[in-house]
């Protein structure tokens, strides 16, 4: 099942920061874009504390991250206030909503 993905501007923002750091790294980030919209479970663990309700994803040797919710988990799960997604109503059930991508020690 293909989940679309949806960007928050600070994701669309850092994302486009990394991928001028080089190709290496655009093409890991599209590969981990890729997984997250072929099966957004896989691999992933749901973050604590003040990101609760949101999910993580390690790439590129763990040097990366993607922190996202799925959207159809956040309802059933009643995440939405904890996620706080603008566009909620706007966005469907199979989709994942993607709030930051950026080098581990620099997010969270």
């Amino acid at each position: 099942m293909i989940y679309d993905l949806y960007e928050t501007d600070k994701a669309k923002k850092n994302r486009r920061k990394l991928e001028k750091g080089g190709t290496h790294i655009k093409k890991s980030i599209r590969k981990a874009y890729e997984k997250l919209s072929q099966n957004p479970k896989l691999g992933t663990t749901f973050l604590e504390g003040t990101l609760r309700g949101k999910r993580k994803l390690k790439f590129m040797g763990d040097k990366l991250r993607i922190e996202f919710a799925i959207c159809e988990e956040c309802r059933s799960l009643n995440h939405t206030s904890l996620n706080n997604c603008k566009d909620c109503e706007q966005i469907p059930n199979k989709a994942v909503k993607i709030f930051d991508v950026f080098f581990r020690g620099r997010g969270y």
